[in-house]
């Protein structure tokens, strides 16, 4: 989503010399670290919030199992990746790098 609001700041690294993919690597790898920060966060506080529930299920003594589907969960966050690291590089690198530093906010 911010690809659109930073044409300026990568037209101006590739006026400074960055090559096109060097900045498809720097906004590849921003994107694949909010991902992995987000995949974090989401899993952090899925397991605190079945904790929880696992500790009252036992205060009422009702034994249960968690059982997370790892699968899903992967498959997710992989699709995340994906669709995180192809569409603002291609946003990204549409124009040329001399227009993009000259945009206007």
């Amino acid at each position: 989503m911010a690809a659109p609001d930073r044409v300026r700041e990568l037209g101006s690294l590739r006026l400074a010399g960055a090559t096109r993919s060097q900045v498809l690597r720097l906004v590849g790898a921003e994107a694949l670290t909010v991902v992995a920060v987000g995949t974090a966060l989401g899993l952090l506080v899925a397991g605190l919030n079945l904790a929880g529930m696992w500790t009252a299920l036992g205060l009422l003594s009702v034994r249960t199992t968690i059982a997370v589907p790892w699968t899903a969960l992967v498959t997710a966050a992989t699709a995340c990746a994906v669709l995180a690291v192809t569409a603002p590089a291609a946003l990204a690198l549409r124009r040329r790098a001399a227009a993009g530093a000259g945009a206007r906010e």
